[in-house]
């Protein structure tokens, strides 16, 4: 059954990335320094690997804080976030319900966030 969750979990986190990279930039607007986001595209190599890198150590920190926090022993959390816009999608499979709303809680305190959607699933009994 273990196995199964995994698998199951492995999907939805494989979901999740498709619809986050099939998401385009929100809007055409003026870079602080007097460069727009077109021009900005024209190194898409750099610009993603390093937003990239960015999401990795943003969902990192998060992670770490829920491997910390009390009452989520047990929880199958993955952790899917942007650093620039600080949105942070959880998901993956719980044990009881009350941990969704501790792992909720313990993400949105890490700064940075500034949204957290719960994509957690309650475990069914085995």
């Amino acid at each position: 059954m273990r196995t199964t969750y995994r698998a199951v979990l492995c999907a939805f986190a494989g979901l999740l990335s498709t619809v986050a990279l099939a998401q385009g930039p929100a809007s055409n607007t003026s870079a602080p320094n007097g460069a727009t986001a077109a021009s900005e595209a024209s190194q898409p190599g750099a610009s993603n690997k390093s937003a990239r890198a960015a999401n990795r150590l943003f969902a990192k920190k998060i992670h770490q804080v829920l491997n910390k926090t009390k009452g989520l022993a047990g929880a199958d959390i993955a952790v899917f976030a942007n650093a620039r816009t600080g949105d942070v999608v959880l998901g993956g499979f719980i044990d009881t319900q009350d941990q969704e709303h501790i792992a909720t809680d313990a993400a949105g305190k890490v700064p940075g966030v500034k949204s957290v959607t719960s994509k957690i699933v309650l475990r069914p009994p085995l």
